[in-house]
């Protein structure tokens, strides 16, 4: 078990670079030379970005920190989409790292979480090639640069990352896949005689929620994609959930700060 000095946690997840409907930068070299133009969607997703990492650096005053990417760096070529910046995945991985190395030089470390493999390729390969890109801290046990969970010591917390869990399309049953995930951890530890994480960071779903039963808690974070066709026919409702959070080790124990954005309905007919 190795051991930093390190009080401040940021996560991020759900990037989705290579979308149509996910943050891209303001200028894109495409692999054949071309330049791909974002839409206004996606300036008002890059501005949201620049401003959570001026919110991350304001608190952090220059204090050493660590970055989890939680999942889902790139949208990959999945279930016949035609919202794609490019289909070819080099392009998205060059933009993924043209968008995360900045972030990454500045943290003390670097952990990749693989997430979907519709979105990030078999076993997560495309996630793999870009943590290595990335110089991610690399998993002692598979010699790999991203991995599929991650658990760490952090004061007396002990944090379990992952990228997926279950969704919903009913705002009544969000906090129930949370819940379910708390029990699980709770009688895993049990049946072995271990020690149950304390607190369990998720992703996958798109929607920020944090339940915290007592002595436990879990947080699922926002994501930096907007509604696709395939969510458009689950979720007609509900507004996307754009940021990410700062997870910090204070004189009170570790405490959890959330940046939220979203896209509010407008008015498109006035009669």
């Amino acid at each position: 078990m190795r051991k930093l000095q390190v009080k401040n946690i940021v996560v991020i997840s759900d990037t989705h670079f290579g979308s149509t409907l996910s943050i891209c930068p303001p200028k894109f070299q495409l692999d054949d030379g071309g330049f791909y133009t974002p839409s206004p969607l996606q300036r008002t997703l890059w501005r949201y970005w620049t401003d959570f990492w001026g919110w991350i650096d304001e608190r952090l005053d220059g204090a050493p920190h660590i970055l989890v990417h939680n999942g889902d760096v790139l949208d990959g070529v999945h279930h016949k989409t035609t919202t794609l910046v490019s289909h070819n995945l080099k392009d998205q991985e060059n933009m993924s790292v043209q968008c995360l190395q900045p972030r990454v030089d500045k943290a003390l470390k670097f952990f990749q979480i693989r997430g979907t493999e519709a979105h990030v390729g078999p076993s997560a390969d495309c996630e793999e090639r870009i943590a290595k890109r990335l110089n991610a801290d690399v998993d002692p046990d598979t010699n790999q640069h991203s991995r599929w969970e991650l658990t760490m010591k952090f004061g007396r917390e002990i944090l379990h990352f992952s990228h997926h869990i279950g969704t919903t399309s009913s705002t009544a049953y969000e906090s129930s896949a949370p819940m379910r995930e708390i029990a699980a951890s709770f009688i895993e530890a049990g049946q072995w005689g271990d020690v149950s994480p304390t607190i369990l960071v998720r992703s996958h779903r798109h929607r920020y929620i944090e339940v915290k039963p007592a002595n436990c808690r879990i947080v699922v974070t926002p994501a930096w994609q907007a509604k696709t066709p395939f969510v458009f026919k689950m979720d007609r409702m509900r507004s996307p959930m754009f940021g990410g959070l700062l997870i910090r080790l204070g004189d009170e124990g570790v405490h959890i700060r959330e940046k939220i954005y979203t896209i509010r309905r407008k008015i498109d007919v006035e009669l």
